[in-house]
């Protein structure tokens, strides 16, 4: 079965109406039904709920609904596989030492995605305006959303504001 990581971004398409929207969530009806399989790590999910705050106070017209950061990460442990093992977290280590500067969030699904590829590439599922993931050489296969990405939207202003 085809294995994925999500980046938080787009896991915080999932709430939105932004291009990509679609896809992410087509992504996750896969899973549900078992044809493939999503991951997400904590940390990807801490950020969401920093971002989604953020878009509940700036952008609220972003959203599908009005909905509590707190109800998407519940939602997300529900629904996706979120795994923060002593292997990750090793990974996540060396990942940092190595990459300073680079988001948590960034390091963090790629230590999940090294992880998990013991056996066979896991993808991370990423925004096409992702700069960091060039840098992390250890993860070798990268699946892009096709987001068409403008720095000027509110969404990508809620998402980079901060980082």
């Amino acid at each position: 079965m085809k294995r994925f990581v999500f980046d938080t971004g787009p896991f915080l398409l999932l709430s939105t109406q932004e291009k990509g929207s679609n896809t992410a969530r087509l992504a996750v009806l896969k899973h549900e039904k078992g044809e493939i399989e999503i991951y997400i790590h904590p940390n990807n999910l801490s950020e969401a709920y920093m971002v989604i705050n953020r878009i509940r106070k700036e952008s609220t017209e972003l959203l599908i609904r009005d909905v509590k950061p707190e109800d998407v990460i519940r939602a997300a442990y529900a629904t996706l596989k979120v795994i923060n093992d002593e292997r990750t977290v090793i990974e996540l280590g060396k990942l940092k030492s190595k990459y300073r500067g680079t988001p948590w969030g960034d390091l963090s699904a790629s230590a999940l995605s090294i992880r998990l590829s013991s056996e066979e590439e896991v993808s991370i599922i990423i925004l096409d305006n992702e700069k960091h993931f060039e840098r992390i050489r250890e993860v070798k296969q990268y699946a892009y959303l096709n987001f068409n990405y403008n720095p000027a939207s509110p969404f990508n202003k809620c998402i980079n504001n901060g980082r």
